[in-house]
């Protein structure tokens, strides 16, 4: 293996991440138009996706002939990325209260200039030529744009990822500070270790190091979605296995459907779908003599199997006319008290309501009151 192997298979990750980059920051972009925070964002990190898009070599030849730059290897390209840290960095002290726009962008546009001074002259095909005395100025200068831009953004995810209400709020956070991270990692120590090694393979980790960036930005910019779009497709396959209980007990017990109106969205929907079965169990609940419940716990052992053993024999109790009880005991709601016991008792219910198990038992004594 040699730098050129590995710098070849470095742009090769590079250009794909930079593309997933894109395609999830066009996936979030809808979402961010109503919200300001998300929006200060989706720029922010736009603009670090601008500076890795426009650093690939097809797109930086682009810009030169666009803006007629001849071969002044990229130097639009360098200070974009100082504009770019500089939005970055507005976007971490918005988000803080504490913008300052003028300092941020006086200080991008005297660093950019000094660039420009500095590349003035600079032989073809080369920013500052490294036989130049200014040669690491220039570069140092450049890194500690970056790092400053970036630096402070993945202090700022990592910390409202803590405070973030939501998994997949707090997933996406984590993963950008990551992102931002790492293109800290590169700015201040693996592009300063080439300037004083003028190692040929560090030089060839560049590629790799910033295609590190764009994976993990593009994964921490689409994760909420797509952890989102997970939660929709569970819900919804949720909704669909217990659609034949939930019409069942709604038949037996129509006064706890509440009426629909509109599109739902699929937790809204499954919120209301296992609600509207526990309610419906309570109340036929009621038809059931104590004995006969006592007898499917013993029958069953869990709380959802025993109700799938019972419920057969309330709704014929029910459907007799049979008066209910007048006050259920205490503490007979054992469905649970967290939400995921409650769907989790839904679904138990829904899988073995015509189950063996339910269809051999057999109730106690009296089966309700009259």
């Amino acid at each position: 293996m040699n730098p050129a192997l590995v710098q070849g298979a470095g742009t090769d990750l590079l250009v794909a991440g930079t593309l997933l980059l894109w395609a999830a920051l066009l996936i979030r972009a809808p979402a961010a138009r109503r919200s300001p925070p998300r929006r200060r964002m989706l720029i922010a990190i736009a603009s670090l996706a601008t500076s890795i898009t426009v650093a690939l070599d097809p797109v930086t030849g682009l810009v030169n002939r666009a803006l007629r730059l001849g071969d002044t290897c990229g130097i639009v390209v360098n200070v974009w990325g100082v504009v770019s840290s500089a939005l970055i960095l507005d976007f971490v002290l918005a988000a803080a209260s504490r913008r300052r726009p003028l300092l941020v962008y006086g200080a991008a546009a005297l660093v950019s200039a000094a660039l420009l001074l500095l590349n003035t002259g600079a032989a073809a095909a080369c920013v500052t030529p490294a036989d130049k005395p200014w040669f690491d100025l220039f570069w140092l200068l450049l890194c500690l744009a970056h790092v400053l831009g970036t630096g402070p953004a993945a202090v700022l995810c990592a910390r409202y990822g803590r405070r973030a209400t939501t998994r997949p709020l707090r997933a996406g956070l984590y993963v950008l500070a990551t992102g931002f991270a790492s293109s800290t990692v590169f700015w201040g120590l693996v592009a300063p270790a080439y300037l004083v090694t003028r190692s040929p393979w560090v030089a060839a980790t560049f590629p790799l190091n910033v295609a590190i960036t764009a994976w993990v930005m593009a994964l921490g910019t689409a994760l909420p979605q797509l952890l989102r779009l997970h939660r929709s497709v569970n819900n919804r396959r949720t909704l669909r296995r217990l659609e034949p209980l939930w019409r069942r007990l709604v038949a037996a017990v129509p006064q706890v459907h509440l009426p629909e109106n509109g599109r739902w969205a699929s937790d809204l929907r499954l919120y209301r779908r296992v609600i509207e079965i526990r309610d419906a169990v309570l109340v036929l609940r009621d038809y059931v003599a104590p004995a006969t419940l006592a007898a499917a716990r013993a029958h069953a052992g869990s709380e959802a199997l025993a109700t799938a053993c019972w419920l057969p024999v309330a709704e014929a109790a029910k459907l007799r006319g049979t008066h209910p009880r007048a006050a259920p005991p205490p503490g007979e709601d054992r469905s649970g008290e967290e939400w995921a016991d409650e769907v989790g008792f839904a679904l138990t219910l829904a899988e073995h309501q015509d189950s063996a198990l339910v269809r051999s038992f057999r109730p106690a004594g009296e089966v309700t009151q009259r």
